[in-house]
């Protein structure tokens, strides 16, 4: 009888606190056992990488469903034709036109915050990448969260936060038009439990959020902007230097999130993200 895929698994620690990567496996041809395998290390550590894949879009596809349902994105523009699951991050252009979103992932936030599900994961497909720049820097939101006096952590349990699809859009300079309620405003708690083990983290960002409820601005985003700065302190963070045929994985449940920009006249970057559908917070 075959070994159980678990146990053959190569699995390496990022860092100290938080993070795996997973060697000698072709996610192309393992099969669907295989990425539930991966999936179910993933679930345990918050990010994983593997590196040195060759993936068609649909070979991206079959992984993702591995960690869930993969959800659809809100600007369709830069989507993959065909696959609107997939989003296109990058610079280049073709017949005068951006292939992608070149200013995805930029400022620290989680995914998908603004939904009432939010995203429950990331994956990223690394095509083409600069040689400088344009790294991904994740932030160990459970490390916080343990790291905070008991006092203080009684001082944040039972806030919540004003997440916003038209605040993102604002930042970002785009268009917003102020009837448009297909992506309302969500409440979603300040402190969030993981599903799948109940560990709690210290589920702030910046980007997507109007402020803290009950609390006056400036005086809820100045406190949203110093437990951001706690939490991404460089003890708590992860930096991904990006090589061609990365896969990048990280859960928006319990980890902050950013890219880094580079030299956009001199490199290109081409990126496949899927996202997976997620939850309501708890």
């Amino acid at each position: 009888m075959d070994a159980e895929p678990a146990t053959t698994l190569d699995v390496r620690p990022l860092t100290d606190r938080f993070g795996v990567e997973v060697r000698g496996i072709d996610l192309a041809t393992c099969g669907p056992e295989m990425h539930r395998a991966v999936a179910d290390v993933f679930h345990r550590h918050g990010i994983l990488v593997v590196r040195d894949q060759n993936l068609t879009p649909e070979q991206q596809m079959e992984f993702s469903r591995a960690f869930g349902t993969p959800a659809t994105n809100q600007r369709l523009e830069y989507t993959y034709p065909g696959i609107p699951e997939i989003y296109v991050i990058s610079n280049k252009t073709k017949d005068g036109k951006k292939i992608g979103d070149v200013d995805a992932g930029q400022g620290w936030h989680t995914d998908g915050s603004y939904l009432a599900e939010p995203t429950s994961c990331t994956m990223l497909y690394a095509i083409e990448v600069p040689p400088e720049g344009s790294d991904t820097l994740m932030a160990d939101l459970v490390a916080a969260w343990n790291e905070l006096p008991p006092e203080r952590q009684a001082q944040l349990e039972g806030l919540q936060i004003q997440h916003s699809w038209k605040a993102l859009m604002e930042l970002r300079g785009l268009p917003v038009d102020p009837r448009d309620d297909t992506v309302p405003d969500v409440i979603h708690p300040m402190i969030r439990s993981h599903p799948k083990d109940g560990r709690k983290a210290l589920w702030v960002s910046t980007g997507t959020t109007r402020g803290i409820v009950g609390m006056p601005n400036p005086e809820g985003l100045n406190l949203l902007e110093e437990l951001v700065a706690f939490v991404t302190q460089d003890r708590f963070v992860f930096r991904h230097k990006w090589q061609v045929g990365d896969v990048l994985i990280w859960d928006n449940r319990c980890t902050l999130h950013t890219g880094t920009k580079f030299d956009t006249t001199k490199y290109t970057r081409l990126v496949h993200r899927t996202w997976m559908k997620g939850d309501r917070p708890v």
